[in-house]
């Protein structure tokens, strides 16, 4: 997993726990208010379920990434799961932007393949498109038959 989409979901974390206890902080002035200035009901009741799907997201994102995210492709259903409940219930919070922006940066760690012990190494020097300039001279000439030009260039791409 790319560092940089690591200590996003981190960052994700941090601000839906930080939702939750602002969450908390508004139902409890919601019951502290007097019934005349209280907003409706359902606004508790979303609250609540905003609570509920907060804590989800904290522990869906948590599973995404333990063990350094090491395991992130093969519980990539964890962080697609968190992802949606954080935009069902506020699209514009920061945990939602952060998940979104995540999703565009790539994890994919590009590791430059070690060489087999059976190939061939270049000792000559010469780069493919020189070798690729002789085996096109040598084939113009007459010195080597479209097979062999064919298998030489196979094996230099």
């Amino acid at each position: 997993m790319n560092s940089t989409k690591k200590y996003l979901i981190i960052t994700a974390i941090i601000t839906s726990i930080l939702g939750i206890a602002y969450d908390i902080y508004d139902i409890v002035m919601w019951f502290m208010a007097e019934p005349a200035y209280r907003s409706s009901t359902f606004y508790v009741v979303f609250a609540f379920l905003e609570i509920v799907a907060s804590i989800a997201i904290v522990v869906l994102l948590t599973l995404a990434i333990w063990k350094g995210g090491v395991l992130f492709r093969q519980r990539y259903g964890y962080y697609m799961t968190a992802l949606v409940l954080s935009i069902i219930f506020n699209l514009f919070s920061v945990t939602s932007v952060l998940l979104i922006i995540t999703m565009f940066i790539s994890d994919w760690v590009w590791v430059k393949p070690e060489k087999e012990e059976g190939a061939t190494q270049n000792t000559s020097g010469k780069s493919k498109e020189e070798k690729i300039a002789e085996l096109r001279k040598l084939k113009d000439d007459g010195k080597i038959s479209e097979e062999e030009f064919s298998q030489e260039l196979m094996k230099l791409l």
